[in-house]
């Protein structure tokens, strides 16, 4: 913190060192708007011809500057027409700014471009800075949650470093590879981890494109839709140096509940139907009068904190000349986690140059790097199914600090992660590049401009993982300790290089003729990626204390390492047309190679095409202008591209596998591709998938039509009504091949998917006195539907998967609970569990799907459409009043399930805990309607059976959370003149406060169902922004 001061302190005084000027007077004054005669705030006032000679408004649109008594003030403002006004020797001068009609229509940033938004015929949502801030997120994917229609996202973990959200754009409408959308920032390819560990403070927008004639320019990337991100840039002003810094106070949303010692023992003697722990052992869990031989471990408590401390904080120094621009910015974030030895660093640095070399010559030079360190003692999903399988009755810790042996089929898992113990440490370095040059051309023809873009980007990442045994004990009978066996140290090394090259050339033209106007750009693209990897591992140390390779045993050590190459290769263009702002129209064309399908296949070509009607701008409609500001219907139809092979690359070659079947002494003849050379086996050849070489691209053909509406200036509406088409999805088929044929079957274009939905967003602003307010919501519903598969031979006509939904759940129908005798010997016989089973009251009543009288593997069916949401909203307000704001985000999900089983559902899993919710909510003699079957011991009532899940355990993911709530105030500008500060805002603000739902023992949004990954985390954030 020290040293942030330091370096805003400094940056100041070189601020002030740079637009200090002496002057012969002291002016002061106040800008207001013209619109409502109300102060702005943040508004240039520089000397003309001197920019660097100025300053900014303040929260009461006031300022204070000395020049010389003759010059000329050029006061400028977004939105707003700049002014010249003329000293004279005038000490106080009080200026009105009026509104400017062209600038205030609001662009939106599209593919390698921009468009207005009042001529957008795409379906495309933005998302501004001042918004995205909001939510307080280090990781950016957080940022989009329940703030954008059209985007379902799902943050399934909070673990430092991997908070991330799984991120889809209208849904899911393929099953092969990858189905999250393309990111683009400045104009240039990244990865989701670029944008995931982005600096939100470095972002200004946020544009998601979601139909084909917003996303067909990016061809074979645009398939599952694409996130254009825009990073801040200077502009002509004075410098501006902007601090912000947030500390968070972290805590779980929910952990799961098990029983005590006590409760634990008593049942597990009816579970086991005998007696395990007698009478007088179960009083001992229940008194606690010997806690080292009858304990009430809660182990996690015994492992987790109860919260964890979080901070971020960002630099940024803006401002420029009328010939060059300037954004500079550095960020770092320190998440720390629930125990000890688990955190996460980054730092994010960022540079964005604009020159303007000429009237005519542009050069931008954008610069960013980012360093990461991640820490932690064990594997988050390990540490968490530790805890989870652990039980109570077993002890953590002797009294006096040394930890126990549990017993032989548990781990203490608390003893595994203390601090100098074991740990795993990964670091990544990514630094990426782009020059921009752009030149206009007007003397060839008016409008005419060409670009050139180069980006490179390069990420090294290591990784060091070191594991020693724990020191724990068992007490002997005479109170003496025996020292547990402990295995030999192991130690694990990666590296990783990933290293992208873009290039870029575009050729634009923007021009009007009358009421006719048109924009063209043509453009030709390549992009090389390569990807390295190498690992090593020796597991034979003699020494604790020497975690270096060199000090392991040589003989006893594995490597890997390879490495890949893809490359491609891209044409494409754009017309847009429209007449006099009224009538619009789009054609995009996109001509993509890949190297993933054969030569004869490599090609494809990708088109959209898309119109609009403002209908506001007919005369015909002026009697209801003063109703309805604006008008527009859209329609857009195209179709885009998938390359993605999932890791068959290269399907069009046969592929070749190395294959080993272990020692001499389990040779096997029929084993594939093993060798025996003498007592020795070695790795052999064997052949992989049969090539395919007519492989070809995924199609996905969309149609979007909408709606845009303005209404008294005060409210926006609009709905989109979209559908989508996959075809030629990468399969391979179920048939079965004998074992002399050697290989697997190929990939083919088999698959069908159909997705379709509704988007809409409602935002109502209105501002009365000192009062400013706004309340919106945005709802986006997306089900997907599998038209055509590979279903293997033999499949019933209830688990056939054509017809349902992609990711869903199949398995049993249940229908209750069986309450007596009598109703079981009415119904269905019960096979789940084998024909020898016996059912008895209080068992599942499984349900005769087909009708034969009898409930086996024949009876499974479709049970839920799956784990990614069909339906999510989000409903947002704020409120201003003079200096107080205040701003919330409610933000939900609905038809979406979630199936739980394992540990954190099934009583005494593989000797484990008992989930709390089975004391008072599983079936008993006096507790009839009961959720949960009877404690039992039998594989009929189980969670999950060997092929499928069961009803019983299939849970309503539905939720509500207050996603986000906070409260700031601007210190009054008179308190803050004196230090040459213009604004100063503090706030607190929570994330995650409440959640409602259904599910037990998890949050919803955890997509694992066994409970095993890192809990959502909500926060208590209290931070303060500063501008000089």
């Amino acid at each position: 913190m020290k040293r942030i001061f330091l370096l805003i302190t400094l940056l100041s005084l070189i601020a002030q060192g740079i637009s200090a000027q002496n002057g012969n007077v002291s002016v002061t004054g106040r800008v207001t708007s013209a619109i409502d005669s109300e102060p702005l705030i943040g508004v240039t006032v520089s000397v003309k011809g001197n920019s660097t000679q100025g300053t900014v408004t303040d929260i009461d649109g006031k300022f204070k500057l000395s020049v010389a008594s003759d010059a000329v003030l050029s006061v400028s403002y977004i939105g707003y027409k700049t002014k010249e006004v003329s000293v004279n020797g005038h000490t106080n001068i009080d200026i009105v700014l009026n509104e400017d009609s062209e600038l205030l229509e609001e662009v939106v940033v599209v593919g390698y471009g921009t468009q207005k938004k009042a001529n957008l015929t795409g379906a495309v949502t933005s998302m501004k800075n001042d918004d995205l801030l909001k939510a307080k997120a280090a990781n950016s994917t957080n940022v989009l949650i329940g703030r954008m229609p059209g985007i379902i996202a799902k943050q399934a973990s909070g673990e430092p470093g991997a908070d991330y959200s799984s991120i889809y754009i209208r849904g899911i409408a393929t099953f092969r590879g990858d189905t999250s959308p393309a990111y683009i920032i400045d104009g240039v390819e990244r990865s989701s981890s670029d944008f995931a560990r982005m600096d939100p403070n470095d972002i200004e927008s946020i544009n998601v494109l979601k139909d084909a004639a917003s996303a067909a320019i990016f061809g074979m990337r645009g398939a599952n839709g694409v996130i254009v991100i825009t990073t801040k840039r200077g502009a002509q002003a004075k410098p501006t140096i902007k601090y912000s810094g947030n500390l968070s106070l972290t805590s779980p949303t929910k952990l799961p509940k098990y029983a005590n010692s006590y409760d634990y023992a008593r049942l597990y003697n009816q579970f086991m139907g005998q007696e395990i722990y007698s009478a007088e052992e179960i009083e001992k869990f229940r008194d606690g009068s010997d806690r080292e031989s009858y304990p009430n471990t809660n182990w996690y408590d015994e492992m987790l904190s109860s919260y964890a401390v979080e901070q971020q904080h960002n630099v940024s120094v803006s401002g420029g000349s009328d010939k060059m621009r300037y954004y500079v910015s550095g960020g770092f974030l320190n998440q720390g986690g629930l125990w000890d030895d688990i955190n996460y660093k980054r730092y994010n640095l960022r540079s964005n140059i604009d020159s303007d070399i000429t009237s005519t010559t542009h050069l931008k030079v954008d610069l960013s790097g980012r360093v990461e360190k991640s820490l932690n003692s064990g594997s988050a999903s390990g540490i968490f199914a530790a805890l989870m399988r652990n039980t109570p009755v077993l002890l953590c810790r002797y009294d006096d600090g040394r930890f126990a042996v549990p017993d032989a089929t548990h781990t203490n898992v608390v003893a595994y992660n203390q601090p100098g113990g074991s740990y795993g440490k990964s670091k990544t370095f990514v630094g990426d590049a782009v020059v921009e040059l752009e030149q206009k051309l007007n003397v060839i023809t008016q409008g005419l401009s060409i670009k050139g873009t180069m980006a490179y980007s390069y990420q090294n990442g290591s990784s060091k993982n070191w594991t020693v045994s724990p020191y724990i004990y068992s007490k002997q009978a005479d109170g003496s300790y025996l020292l547990a066996p402990r295995t030999s140290p192991s130690l694990g090394l990666g590296k990783s290089n990933i290293e992208n090259q873009e290039y870029q050339l575009q050729l634009n033209y923007d021009r009007s003729f009358g009421n006719h106007n048109i924009s063209a750009m043509a453009m030709a693209l390549e992009k090389k990626s390569r990807y390295e990897n190498s690992s090593m591992q020796r597991v034979s140390f003699d020494s604790e204390v020497l975690d270096q390779m060199d000090a392991g045993n040589s003989t006893d050590q594995t490597l890997s390492a390879y490495d890949t190459k893809t490359a491609r290769i891209s044409y494409l263009g754009r017309l847009n047309y429209n007449f006099a702002n009224r009538y619009l129209a789009e054609f995009n064309i996109r001509r993509d190679a890949s190297e993933n399908f054969a030569p004869s296949h490599r090609w494809g070509t990708f088109m959209s095409g898309s119109l609009g009607w403002v209908i506001s701008e007919e005369k015909f409609f002026e009697p209801l202008r003063q109703t309805i500001d604006f008008l527009k219907i859209r329609a857009s139809y195209g179709t885009l591209g998938n390359d993605n092979t999932g890791s068959v690359a290269y399907p069009y070659y046969s592929r070749y596998e190395l294959y080993s079947g272990g020692t001499a002494s389990n040779y096997l003849p029929n084993n594939r591709g093993d060798y025996a050379f003498g007592s020795n086996v070695t790795k052999g050849l064997v052949p992989g998938a049969v090539a395919n070489e007519l492989a070809t691209w995924e199609r996905a053909t969309k149609f979007n039509i909408a709606l845009d509406i303005d209404l008294w200036n005060s409210l926006s509406f609009s709905i989109d009504y979209f559908t989508e088409n996959r075809s030629h999805i990468l399969l391979q088929r179920y048939d079965e091949v004998p074992g002399s044929f050697g290989a697997t079957l190929p990939l083919e274009n088999l698959g069908k998917v159909k997705n379709k939905g509704v988007d809409m967003s409602l935002t109502y602003h209105k501002r009365m006195g000192d009062f400013d307010w706004s309340i919106g919501g945005n709802f986006t519903y997306a089900h997907n539907e599998i038209v055509e598969m590979a279903e293997a031979a033999g499949t019933s006509e209830y688990m056939r998967k054509t017809g349902r939904p992609i990711n869903g759940y199949y398995g049993y129908k249940t229908d209750g609970l069986f309450q007596s005798q009598e109703e079981i010997d009415n119904y269905a016989k019960q096979e789940v569990a084998g024909s020898n089973y016996v059912t008895q009251p209080g068992d599942i009543k499984y349900v005769d799907v087909n009708g034969d009288n009898v409930v086996n593997s024949d009876d499974m069916t479709y049970l839920g459409n799956g784990n990614v949401p069909e339906i999510v909203y989000g409903i947002n307000g704020a409120l201003k009043w003079k200096n107080v704001d205040f701003s919330f985000l409610l933000q939900g999900a609905g038809r979406v399930q979630v199936y739980l089983n394992g540990s954190i559902i099934q009583p005494y899993f593989n000797q484990g805990n008992l989930p709390q919710l089975w004391i008072t909510d599983s079936w008993s003699e006096t507790n009839r309607n009961a959720r949960y079957p009877r404690l039992a011991n039998t594989t009929h009532n189980l969670p999950a059976t060997d092929v499928s899940c069961v009803e019983t355990y299939l849970y309503d993911a539905s939720y509500l959370r207050l996603k986000n709530i906070e409260i700031g105030y601007n210190l009054p500008q008179k308190w803050l003149s004196t230090l040459n500060i213009t604004g100063l805002r503090v706030y607190v603000n929570a994330t995650n406060l409440l959640t409602f739902t259904s599910v037990p023992q998890i949050d919803p949004e955890n997509i694992h169902s066994q409970g095993w990954s890192y809990p959502q985390m909500k926060a208590f954030n209290f931070g303060l922004t500063l501008q000089f």
